[in-house]
């Protein structure tokens, strides 16, 4: 089970949203369905009106719109105004409100099972300081909160092993008062350190991604490019055999804290901070996989249920299988605003990363200036 939270507000916190996508992206690659993914993204950047690529988020480069779309396949169980957090706090302790988990769809409530065999990860990404993470600007969860509600967790054995990942500005302090068992904390910076943004996009106009998640990302996916076969199977947004094996392969130390260190430009006096102290077992003798990958009966369930449908592909008329296809394909589309003199959609045109709205606005603002010289001039 996984609980990913960016909990920023605006355009300019985009690397936050690629943050949690990054990770969310590998956990669908290790086979982990969205049932036992939690998806906190305080803003719909993907959606914001100066997003040149409506729809769609990058982490290494826009491209033309052709970059590897992060969005792709994305369920948002939490977003905007939503994103609390009392809302965190309750989906770790399985406490849902009246009314949820009942919609399925885009932004569903349904929250994962998890007792005293699940191993839970948790990430946070977004503003923070010493001992306090911020939520949306308007609120914060301070280190006590985190230590309460793990406990709470442990007591009611919803738990096996947590893993705690925090990348903001002195993350690690994040974890200063957890005392209860079987908790891995990772930080990616110390107290009274930063973390950086890695680099910006010329196209997207904004800075793309954090360092730290960034060296992950582009660790991960390298070692899958180099063992594996199909760099379309590697870069999937579903289970993907060759990713698991990487997961397999390397531990939590060696992927969250040594290369992050050794191989990321994490800035000047930035450290990853670390513990596993309180734990049955040390970092370095847990598998990546054994938080970043589905349990291998459900992984082998998925492969088994890939087999069945290549097999009936086989005898399925090309055309047929074609027509069928696209009568189930659900297109994830920003929503716009509807007309206000007709029951029409507005129909809203992209040239250039600019819309149709974009120029309305500059041509009312010229207008105004204008109108305001020549009523001064009077005066």
């Amino acid at each position: 089970v996984a609980v990913i939270v960016s909990s920023s507000r605006y355009w300019f916190n985009y690397r936050h949203v690629t943050n949690a996508l990054s990770i969310y992206q590998l956990l669908k690659r290790g086979g982990i369905s969205d049932d036992n993914i939690i998806l906190m993204l305080a803003d719909d950047i993907p959606c914001n009106m100066r997003n040149p690529f409506r729809g769609k988020i990058f982490s290494r480069g826009a491209n033309g719109g052709m970059g590897d779309d992060l969005m792709e396949g994305v369920e948002i169980d939490y977003s905007g105004t939503d994103v609390t957090v009392d809302a965190f706090l309750r989906v770790l302790l399985g406490r849902n409100l009246p009314g949820e988990g009942e919609t399925n769809g885009l932004h569903r409530r349904s929250l994962p099972k998890m007792d005293e065999n699940t191993n839970v990860m948790v990430l946070m990404t977004g503003h923070g300081g010493d001992n306090f993470f911020k939520f949306q600007d308007g609120e914060e969860l301070m280190s006590n909160d985190i230590a309460s509600v793990f406990s709470q967790m442990y007591a009611m054995k919803r738990y096996k092993e947590i893993l705690f990942i925090s990348d903001t500005c002195q993350a690690f302090t994040m974890a200063d008062e957890i005392t209860v068992p079987n908790v891995y904390s990772v930080g990616s910076s110390l107290k009274d350190q930063n973390s950086y943004a890695s680099h910006s996009d010329p196209q997207v106009g904004q800075s793309v991604i954090d360092r730290y998640s960034k060296v992950i990302k582009d660790f991960m996916d390298d070692a899958v490019t180099m063992t594996s076969t199909s760099k379309t199977d590697a870069m999937s947004s579903s289970l993907d055999s060759a990713t698991v094996a990487v997961m397999e392969r390397f531990n939590l130390h060696d992927a969250l804290v040594r290369i992050p260190m050794t191989h990321g430009e994490l800035g000047a006096n930035s450290k990853v901070g670390h513990t596993d102290s309180l734990c049955s077992r040390k970092m370095n003798q847990v598998p990546l996989s054994d938080f970043f990958a589905a349990p291998l009966e459900e992984r082998e369930r998925q492969m088994k249920q890939r087999q069945h449908a290549a097999s009936a592909s086989l005898w399925m008329n090309e055309s047929n299988f074609t027509s069928s296809e696209q009568e189930f394909v659900v297109e994830q589309e920003c929503v716009l605003p509807e007309a206000t003199m007709n029951d029409s959609p507005v129909k809203e045109e992209i040239r250039d990363g600019m819309s149709v709205f974009d120029l309305k606005f500059i041509a009312a603002a010229i207008g105004l200036v204008l109108f305001m010289n020549t009523v001064s001039r009077k005066w």
